[in-house]
């Protein structure tokens, strides 16, 4: 006698690809995967436009476009985007690939009326030698918010938004206020203009507050200032982070805005939050890149470097990591790969890690990590030179450079004077401020180095791995007040592991 049974349509699909793998069915597998509705997800290159004579617009202004088409692309179709400089001379990592499309903005400014054209190419289509691929979609110059509209509706895969989030306006409705926060946007990369956008940009949300791209840029923007500001206050940092907040109320899992409120959490040492809040969001666009950037972030300061890890690894399958790093990536210097990290801080033209002088530091930094102070020192003073760098990161570097060269008088008295004018301003970061604790390591003292480790902790950096493993602190292990330390990091670092176990990725 049969016994009847009931079985879901996933777990039957299950069984059938188990079924066809095991016959090594490849043509089967696709049919199979095809008749479930199960697609790879759309994997979009946007190529930096070139810019255009005539175009009324400059390199950075095209960008701001660039970025704006990049949100509209995540938050609307929900795609796995990737920004690249150039086109590279060896299309090798596209070939072949149905589910990769090349797009390249090609816009221009008319007045107030914007023309937004671009040339598209499928991934698939260039295996076709001495053929090319590109197909042009001219557009005619209109309302910028029209012209998106048109963008969105002429988009060469469909772009099916009201199954899938919550689409708040994300373009001005009045073409001036348009033009206003691409300018805003140019001016994100430029400190000397920095002020100036954030007035711009206030100046959009105050006449279209339903604008949820203008609150997320002045989010954007405001935590821009902040990291320009060695301390900060308390009230600057929840006056951003309402910011993000009133954005992402009125375009709900907005990948941006997510990444970046997660950024400032976790940089006030609320990895839980941070992690809560991505997470979350990853469950409506599971196929974001930065998200899982952010999740990588937050997680190797608390110390889960396994999740960490596993967040890089989706991101780059998602992403043409091999074209073009997506993060500096710290996680795999704390677990001892150093070769990934290395190559995380290959030089990237045009982007605000090459201008700020974060990639000549950490540079530096690993040349110090692996014993090689000649190096270290012309990295270092290499992230000095930057005239538009982080201050932070600028004067550590000049602080590490008076130390290699010997004049640690001088070190000290610059580092302890950066340090008061931390004190008491609840300094975010908790992960820059261990490498503050480096620097007083390197110069003999103990007591200082021992005092800063513990204020990062307290901050929220609890990567019991790097506390372990910098070869800077090697002077400080073994001291009592280390071993406390210690014992309080893993306790909270298990915590958080049983909180944030790995398979959460996976359920997403």
């Amino acid at each position: 006698m049969s016994i009847p049974t009931s079985r879901s349509p996933r777990s039957s699909l299950y069984l059938g690809l188990t079924f066809l793998l095991l016959l090594g069915g490849g043509s089967g597998l696709a049919w199979l995967l095809a008749r479930a509705g199960v697609r790879a997800p759309l994997r979009i290159v946007i190529i930096a436009p070139k810019v255009e004579a005539d175009g009324g617009l400059d390199a950075s202004e095209s960008r701001a476009i660039s970025s704006l088409i990049q949100d509209h692309l995540e938050h609307l179709g929900g795609f796995a985007v990737t920004n690249l400089d150039e086109l590279p001379a060896d299309p090798t990592p596209f070939l072949g690939q149905a589910r990769a499309l090349l797009i390249q903005p090609r816009s221009r400014r008319q007045g107030d009326q914007l023309v937004l054209s671009y040339r598209f190419a499928w991934g698939r289509q260039l295996v076709k030698a001495g053929e090319s691929p590109w197909a042009v979609h001219s557009a005619g110059d209109l309302p910028p918010d029209l012209a998106f509209k048109v963008f969105l509706k002429t988009f060469p895969e469909p772009i099916r938004t009201a199954s899938r989030v919550p689409s708040g306006k994300l373009v001005p409705k009045e073409p001036s206020l348009f033009w206003d926060l691409m300018r805003a946007g140019a001016w994100r990369f430029q400190n000397q203009h920095l002020q100036e956008g954030i007035a711009l940009t206030e100046q959009v949300t105050r006449q279209e507050p339903d604008c949820a791209s203008a609150w997320i840029l002045l989010g954007n923007l405001r935590y821009r200032e902040m990291l320009n500001n060695p301390a900060t206050f308390r009230q600057e940092q929840a006056d951003t982070e309402a910011l993000l907040l009133r954005g992402l109320a009125l375009a709900p899992f907005h990948p941006r805005g997510t990444f970046l409120l997660s950024l400032l959490k976790s940089d006030n040492g609320n990895q839980r939050e941070a992690l809560d809040l991505l997470l979350r969001t990853r469950r409506r666009q599971p196929h974001n890149p930065t998200l899982l950037t952010g999740v990588a972030y937050a997680a190797r300061g608390a110390g889960l470097l396994p999740l960490a890890r596993r967040a890089m690894d989706i991101r780059d399958a998602l992403a043409f990591s091999r074209l073009q790093p997506q993060a500096v990536d710290l996680t795999c210097l704390y677990t001892g790969e150093i070769k990934k990290f290395e190559i995380s801080l290959q030089e990237q033209p045009g982007h605000l890690r090459s201008a700020s002088g974060v990639l000549p530091f950490y540079r530096g930094y690993l040349a110090l990590v692996r014993g090689d102070h000649s190096l270290a020192q012309k990295e270092f003073q290499a992230a000095v030179n930057q005239s538009r760098g982080y201050p932070n990161i600028l004067r550590l570097s000049e602080i590490f450079v008076l130390i290699l060269d010997g004049r640690k008088d001088e070190a000290w008295t610059k580092l302890r004077e950066y340090e008061q004018e931390r004190i008491g301003m609840r300094e975010p970061d908790g992960e820059f401020t261990i490498r503050l604790a480096e620097a007083y390591a390197l110069m003999g003292d103990r007591a200082s180095a021992m005092e800063m480790a513990s204020r990062a902790f307290a901050r929220g950096f609890g990567c019991t791995a790097w506390y372990e493993r910098s070869p800077m602190l090697e002077s400080l292990r073994g001291l009592p007040k280390w071993n406390a330390l210690m014992q309080h990091a893993k306790e909270r670092q298990t915590l958080m592991e049983d909180q944030f176990p790995i398979g959460l990725l996976e359920d997403n």
